[in-house]
């Protein structure tokens, strides 16, 4: 079914029923899946001016739709429209392509986090090698760290580099660099040379 603007081809109470049937079979699903009686429920449609090929997603408003939310629901199909191509579109009616409804129940409480191991990073050093720092003056000697052998809490002084087969990480002479919980490199500038 295609709506357009302001009531040609459906009418609210169409829409409401497709809206409702849509946020029953989600929050069921949720409730089935999750467990959680908890559920939320968020309305968009994909929307474009008649004539167009390609529509914008806008979030609809929540609740009983009516012929009162039309105003809502065009303004804010222009506001979407406006701020993903910096103009207002064609003076034509707009259409209404697809119904959404994103059924969510409340998030999962999750850890992460790895236990804590060896802060010491000496099992993680691969090699030293001479590398060119130039606020060294130079080449000088550079621990090369394993990326897949850093554990949470280890910490190390830059010059260093870290290595894994994605990227290389170089920690420079005033940086200090800090292996999370979540193993991020966190590194930060202490002052250098």
């Amino acid at each position: 079914m295609v709506f357009r603007a302001p009531d040609a081809d459906a009418s609210f109470a169409d829409m409401e029923a497709i809206f409702a049937d849509m946020e029953a079979r989600g929050r069921e699903t949720v409730t089935r899946g999750q467990g959680a009686a908890d559920t939320a429920a968020v309305r968009a449609a994909d929307m474009r001016y008649v004539g167009q090929g390609h529509e914008v997603s806008v979030r609809l408003p929540n609740g009983e739709l009516s012929a009162r939310h039309l105003t809502e629901i065009t303004a804010a199909f222009e506001d979407t429209y406006k701020s993903l191509y910096g103009r207002k579109g064609p003076d034509v009616p707009f259409e209404i392509i697809n119904w959404r409804v994103v059924a969510s129940g409340p998030r999962p409480a999750m850890t992460l986090k790895l236990p804590c191991q060896d802060t010491r990073h000496e099992g993680a050093l691969k090699e030293a090698r001479q590398a060119y720092f130039p606020e060294c003056g130079g080449y000088v000697k550079t621990a090369v760290f394993d990326r897949y052998a850093l554990q949470p809490g280890m910490t190390f002084q830059g010059p260093a580099i870290v290595e894994e087969k994605e990227s290389t990480l170089i920690v420079g002479a005033g940086g200090r660099a800090t292996v999370d919980d979540d193993l991020n490199i966190m590194v930060g500038l202490t002052g250098g040379k």
